[in-house]
């Protein structure tokens, strides 16, 4: 950057203080005006549908991976107690991912039942 010469161009980023006075009158003009506008509306519940399935999920793997630690492996057997988990961890959440999307779409159609209106107020600042 280069400083301006003392008797040069007066600095870019001065501000010239009578430009910037406004008079009283103008200054009442500029004051912010609010509309409101009452309006009807419909209120329609919804269903979280990916809470319930994560839910569903991690509850059908917890399930199966339990009621696969209830089973002894024998000895010599192909898979180990942690793959056999594992497998039944998948299986289970799968099924638990189907269970609760039934679910969520039994709740849907329930909540479609409740509908209301109330009035909303919508408000423009102009």
């Amino acid at each position: 950057m280069t400083m301006p010469e003392a008797g040069g161009e007066k600095d870019a980023g001065a501000v010239n203080e009578d430009a910037v006075q406004v008079p009283e009158t103008q200054q009442d003009e500029h004051q912010p005006t609010v509309t409101s506008v009452e309006r009807e509306v419909t209120v329609v519940r919804s269903v979280r549908y990916g809470r319930i399935l994560i839910v569903g999920a991690v509850l059908g793997a917890l399930i199966a991976i339990v009621a696969s630690l209830l089973f002894p492996v024998l000895e010599g057997a192909e898979y180990t107690l942690g793959e056999v988990a594992g497998f039944m961890a998948l299986i289970g959440a799968a099924i638990g991912l189907g269970l609760a999307g039934l679910f969520a779409l039994i709740l849907s159609i329930g909540a479609r039942k409740r509908r209301g209106s109330a009035v909303a107020v919508q408000s423009d600042v102009q």
